[in-house]
């Protein structure tokens, strides 16, 4: 284990929240999209989270992804695995049909769990764990997208915050998360190392760390990719009414 038990806490309890808040989320777009069982849907896709958990803790505690002279190095597979899987998924019929009810806020708010990763990253490194770099102290300001994500949502869902202005934070927030990535990814031993300053980041294939690879970091990203469908979406459905609204205006000139 990496850390201590208030490093634990906040990295376990920031996956068990953004897995019910996943689950509840797909159930409740089932229903609106009259899926035959939408909570046998929303209790399967928790159970395959949960067994992935469960799989990359094992994996971590058996010491095999922190075998740092394996070429290429093992942790690495992880997020690709998480992030094919992802992709795959968002390909299926019923992917594109709970897309269509889920209220375009709820992407955006659930991107506050990442306060609680750089919350956990400075705690680690408190501890001489991490590296200065890969924290808010250093060149990761990844915690300013989870905390202006609320508020973004707030807007979304008061109709303040437009589409054009949704896609833009998205893509501010997938700048953040890049920058984050590739600063913990070349902290790390291997081929990826630059000379930062401090102890390589080792704890990446350490449990509860690694589920920040594992499942935390692909989720932001697919997040924010969902987020931008639907903003797109959005802005593709209003040229039409925009187009009628002045053919309508002229006409009645």
């Amino acid at each position: 284990m990496a850390g201590s038990a208030s490093a634990t806490a906040l990295l376990t309890g920031t996956a068990a929240v953004l897995v019910v808040l996943l689950t509840l989320g797909l159930a409740r777009a089932g229903r609106r999209a009259w899926l035959a069982h939408p909570w046998a849907l929303a209790a399967s896709v928790a159970a395959g989270l949960i067994v992935w958990l469960g799989a990359t803790a094992a994996l971590a505690q058996s010491g095999v992804l922190s075998d740092w002279s394996a070429r290429p190095p093992r942790w690495p597979f992880l997020p690709l695995t998480a992030l094919v899987t992802f992709v795959l998924l968002s390909r299926t019929p019923i992917f594109r049909r709970l897309l269509m009810e889920v209220p375009s806020w709820q992407p955006v708010a659930l991107q506050t769990f990442r306060v609680g990763v750089e919350l956990a990253f400075w705690r680690l490194h408190q501890e001489g764990l991490a590296p200065v770099q890969i924290t808010f102290e250093g060149r990761n300001f990844d915690a300013l997208v989870g905390l202006t994500a609320p508020v973004v949502a707030a807007g979304i869902a008061a109709g303040w915050v437009g589409p054009r202005a949704t896609v833009a934070w998205n893509l501010f927030g997938l700048a953040m998360l890049v920058n984050a990535i590739a600063t913990v990814a070349t902290c790390t031993p291997g081929p990826l190392h630059l000379d930062w300053p401090g102890e390589p980041f080792t704890a990446v294939a350490a449990w509860p760390v690694v589920w920040i690879p594992a499942l935390l970091a692909p989720a932001a990203i697919f997040l924010h990719v969902v987020s931008i469908r639907q903003s797109l979406a959005r802005l593709a459905a209003s040229g039409p009414e925009i187009q009628r609204g002045n053919h309508e205006k002229r006409t009645a000139l």
